[in-house]
């Protein structure tokens, strides 16, 4: 049986990572009124002249991306705010910032106001969820002058001698054994090591 919860899904987001989700969100709305504007328009209600395509199936298949694109963001933006993955949120972010820069560029297809509003918010989502305190949040393993520098307990000791609490190579010391605890949130033990 696969498990659900993992302890390290507590740990809180900066702020530079639920400022870029804030973010993220203003497209969303938008994307959920023109997947129905463009469905509709293009199957049950067809207007003359289309509003952005040639033709009442342009209207549809345009109705049909923005419903898509409208899922896709949904699912990324929980992703990147739980701390799973950032690449679908800025992959998402960036195909939103090119079809607003292309509304905007092009005035007959859609208003100016809401081209701008959606390319501002992505283009300041994207800046955010990149920043090293976000590359941190999303497990900075790939970049690691992002991480900074750690100091351990030994540091500072003599050449061949072993960190404190740690068992030199080839000693008879008893190793310590894992301390049982209570994770808060789930109740269940977990083995954690001493210290």
């Amino acid at each position: 049986m696969a498990e659900f919860y993992r302890d390290e899904d507590d740990r809180p987001a900066p702020y530079t990572v639920v400022a870029a989700v804030a973010l993220g969100t203003v497209p969303v709305p938008f994307l959920a009124v023109y997947a129905v504007l463009f469905i509709v328009h293009g199957s049950v209600h067809p207007v003359i002249p289309p509003d952005i395509t040639g033709s009442t199936h342009g209207e549809l298949l345009a109705g049909i991306i923005a419903a898509v694109l409208f899922v896709a963001c949904s699912v990324s933006l929980i992703w990147a705010i739980a701390g799973r993955r950032r690449w679908p949120f800025a992959l998402v972010q960036v195909v939103l910032f090119a079809a607003a820069v292309y509304f905007l560029v092009d005035g007959d297809k859609g208003g100016t106001f809401v081209s701008w509003l959606v390319v501002l918010s992505c283009l300041a989502a994207l800046v955010l969820i990149f920043v090293p305190a976000s590359w941190r949040h999303y497990d900075a393993g790939t970049v690691p002058w992002l991480r900074g520098r750690r100091r351990t307990a030994g540091a500072h000791a003599q050449p061949g001698t072993a960190p404190d609490g740690a068992v030199p190579a080839g000693s008879t010391a008893p190793v310590p054994e894992p301390v049982p605890s209570r994770s808060w949130l789930s109740g269940r033990a977990s083995q954690d090591p001493p210290g």
